[in-house]
């Protein structure tokens, strides 16, 4: 019988959920809590907690796969410390390493991939491996909707878990150097900004559209700790991105050019950068042409830039669906010819590479097809869940895992 382990999966029961399934389905399930908040929303035929210090973690992760003949592992975003650690002790084994993350098409979709994501991904992602692929001709599902107040409240609890247990795991040292009631408070922030900014905000949007419609640049913003930033760029933080970007910006674009920076909306309520750009707008001479903002409707803008400037974010993806010129600063599965400009920031403000929207649309279904699942992490569990058991059906990982016949009569919701 197959045996799969479960690490640190997204806020929420999504990751418990899956476990469900696939014990019902045939596969022993284990889940490995590194703190209260997993443990709280965890499920497995079997749990146990590592209380030990980081350094431990790599020879108590081997001597686990190995005692219980672990065929598969399970994790959400594969650059956190004892993720990253855990693939390598994968790698070593020749164990399968499942990694779930956002989805690259947002929202409505869950990335799931074999090996890493991002970057890290291990899918063929040349133009040539794009060209040559022959679709299958899958269709998405219904949209999800918003999920915010849900990915909320399960962060809320998650924190509020991993407090409470903080003695049963007193070595654990997270991701994001914030303690729950920091992240609380942050969340709390968040509601509260978020019902302003629908206020103060509402006269841009006819600005953009109407007074600086393509002749403004559009620079999303990353959270502050993503690790698009913390791994797959060059950059040191947010802030030096913005100074950089500014300052590209303010000595190569036209003049009559204006700059939108749109704050994340998961980073809403943990951290704010105006007293910044008020600096840097002053420092580069460029004041009157930044716009600082956090809610305004994405499709909008893009139907009105001129260009999209992101580290690595998804709304490049989204970009290149509305035929946007793009420049990615980071490390993206999506930079390559055709698609986003290959010349030096400075070069992209004057001259930026037109989409080949013919790739575009072939890249876009390569990457829904190999990568996507319908749903998400925080709503729609069902339809997220049975879709992850169908990308899963008949993959030969260790022989005989997941070589899943049908449904199950007793399948979790």
């Amino acid at each position: 019988m197959s045996v799969a382990v479960f690490l640190q999966g997204p806020h929420g029961p999504f990751f418990a959920k899956l476990a469900k399934r696939l014990s019902q389905r045939g596969v022993i399930t284990h889940k490995i809590n590194l703190n209260g908040g997993d443990r709280y929303f965890g499920w497995a035929d079997f749990q146990s907690d590592f209380g030990g210090c980081e350094g431990d973690w790599s020879s108590f992760f081997r001597a686990y796969l190995l005692e219980h003949s672990v065929e598969a592992v399970f994790v959400y975003g594969d650059c956190r410390s004892y993720h990253s650690k855990a693939r390598a002790v994968c790698e070593s084994l020749n164990i399968a390493f499942a990694v779930f993350e956002e989805g690259y098409l947002r929202p409505d979709f869950v990335t799931l991939e074999w090996g890493g994501v991002n970057a890290f991904s291990e899918v063929n992602w040349s133009r040539e491996a794009i060209e040559r692929y022959e679709p299958s001709g899958r269709q998405p599902g219904l949209p999800v909707g918003q999920t915010f107040w849900h990915r909320a409240c399960f962060a809320i609890g998650y924190y509020a878990a991993m407090r409470l247990a903080n003695s049963r795991f007193p070595q654990y040292h997270h991701h994001r150097n914030r303690d729950w009631k920091a992240e609380a408070i942050c969340w709390l922030r968040s509601f509260a900004r978020k019902a302003l900014y629908k206020a103060t905000e509402r006269s841009l949007t006819p600005r953009l559209v109407g007074e600086f419609s393509r002749r403004f640049f559009l620079f999303p913003l990353q959270t502050r700790d993503d690790f698009q930033l913390r791994e797959h760029s060059d950059l040191l933080s947010i802030e030096n991105a913005i100074d950089g970007v500014l300052k590209s910006f303010a000595e190569n674009a036209p003049n009559d050019a204006v700059i939108v920076i749109k704050h994340h909306p998961m980073d809403r309520g943990f951290c704010h950068y105006q007293k910044l750009i008020d600096i840097l707008e002053v420092r580069y001479s460029i004041q009157g042409r930044v716009i600082y903002c956090h809610d305004l409707h994405l499709p909008t803008l893009l139907d009105h830039t001129l260009g999209v400037v992101t580290i690595n974010s998804t709304v490049g993806i989204s970009a290149l669906l509305h035929k946007v010129p793009t420049k990615v600063l980071g490390r993206a599965l999506y930079d390559m010819p055709g698609l986003t400009h290959q010349g030096v920031l400075s070069s992209f403000w004057s001259e930026p590479a037109a989409v080949d929207f013919t790739l575009f649309q072939r890249f876009h279904t390569y990457l829904y097809e190999q990568t996507q699942v319908d749903g998400s992490f925080s709503r729609a569990a069902r339809l997220t869940i049975d879709g992850v058991a169908k990308r899963l059906q008949g993959v030969a990982v260790g022989g005989s895992l997941f070589g899943l016949s049908g449904a199950s009569s007793k399948d979790a919701s």
